[in-house]
């Protein structure tokens, strides 16, 4: 992961190393059972870094041996368990055609 974060930054290896405070890969049921690549997750020590992949990856993409990687932000739990109280009030607003 190195190697292709050092790439889309334009910056050392051993530079994109420092930046990097943990990386792991996660097991899933799902993903085992559809037989599906596991997930990478990556937690950054500088914000920064973290901010400027997420918009290289929204704007580029980034590949890897010829397939589209998808790069998720991290949602707190007390952010997630907030818009799914107002959930409701969201999917009624859209099926109205109003803007949020």
């Amino acid at each position: 992961m190195a190697e292709l974060i050092a790439e889309k930054l334009e910056r050392e290896k051993d530079e994109i190393l420092n930046e990097l405070d943990e990386v792991y890969r996660v097991i899933m049921n799902y993903a085992r059972r559809y037989r599906l690549p596991k997930e990478v997750h990556i937690r950054f020590a500088r914000k920064k870094v973290r901010d400027i992949l997420y918009k290289i990856a929204r704007e580029e993409g980034i590949q890897y041996r010829g397939k589209e990687i998808q790069v998720l932000k991290q949602v707190p739990r007390r952010v997630r368990e907030q818009r799914m109280d107002y959930r409701f009030l969201a999917t009624y607003l859209n099926k109205k055609k109003y803007s949020i």
